[in-house]
């Protein structure tokens, strides 16, 4: 199984919570600059540069290396 994170995006002052699930921490890294910047540009939007906001990653699944693991098999 491959590994989830799940990113949480929050921002009091505007009364914003975005959830993405991603494939790595640099993902949410990714989908958090998309979020903050215009749509014309990859620049920050105005309206967060003196605004507090705040993104957790945590792991939703993580890999264990054996998927092919049979419980009923007894050899």
């Amino acid at each position: 199984m491959a590994e989830i994170y799940k990113a949480v995006f929050t921002c009091e002052e505007y009364n914003e919570r975005e959830v993405w699930y991603v494939s790595s921490r640099r993902h949410a890294e990714i989908m958090l600059n998309r979020h903050l910047s215009t749509g014309t540009s990859k620049k920050k939007a105005a309206r967060y540069n003196k605004t507090e906001y705040s993104m957790t990653v945590e792991p939703v699944f993580k890999s264990d290396g054996d998927a092919m693991y049979d419980p009923r098999d007894t050899q």
